[in-house]
């Protein structure tokens, strides 16, 4: 499970009905990739992150690769 993009989607309490909705896809694709059983295409990630109000790499990126990244 992708828990930070979980967590980005209830702060906006979107439900998965309406990331969805606003980033033009069907309902069950955005479900499996907050799931992890489905990766998306960076276009795809970028439109999620930006309806979610945040960046790819906060969503998406695994937490101990964005803090090693960061402490750099």
């Amino acid at each position: 499970m992708r828990i930070e993009l979980q967590k980005a989607r209830q702060k906006k309490k979107y439900t998965h009905e309406q990331v969805a909705k606003k980033a033009g896809i069907h309902r069950a694709t955005y479900t499996h990739i907050e799931l992890g059983t489905r990766n998306p295409s960076l276009g795809l990630a970028l439109k999620i992150a930006k309806v979610l109000d945040t960046t790819v790499d906060d969503i998406f990126l695994p937490i101990d690769v964005t803090k090693s990244d960061k402490t750099a």
